[in-house]
């Protein structure tokens, strides 16, 4: 099976919980590199992210299986976003697997609601 087929997913960890994200939407995933805070930003933006020279929006990855972000997360998920990249920020990336492994999510929402 092809690895960026729209059936295959990313299954990541926030806090307690797994959820996934369509492989489609991916771009990347690094070790979480230092944070810069966006004064006035809400909680769920964590801050700028240097990656490989382009500034990454990084939301709380907790958000996405309906907890309040909490400043953990070890890894980040740099996905495709209509104005650019944003990052999710999550403890663990588990496992390339098939759609019905985890729960999925609703990705592209998030980054609307939260970055509009």
């Amino acid at each position: 099976m092809d690895e960026a087929s729209p059936d295959r997913v990313v299954v990541c960890r926030a806090g307690d919980e797994r959820f996934a994200v369509p492989v489609t939407l991916i771009r990347e995933v690094v070790a979480l590199p230092p944070l810069t805070r966006i004064p006035g930003a809400p909680d769920s933006v964590r801050g700028l992210a240097n990656v490989h020279g382009t500034l990454i929006t990084v939301l709380a990855g907790s958000l996405l299986v309906g907890h309040a972000p909490n400043g953990a997360g070890q890894w980040l998920v740099v996905l495709h976003a209509r104005r650019g990249q944003v990052g999710l920020a999550v403890d663990e990336v588990e496992d390339l697997s098939s759609a019905d492994s985890a729960r999925q999510v609703d990705v592209e929402h998030l980054v609307r609601s939260v970055l509009g």
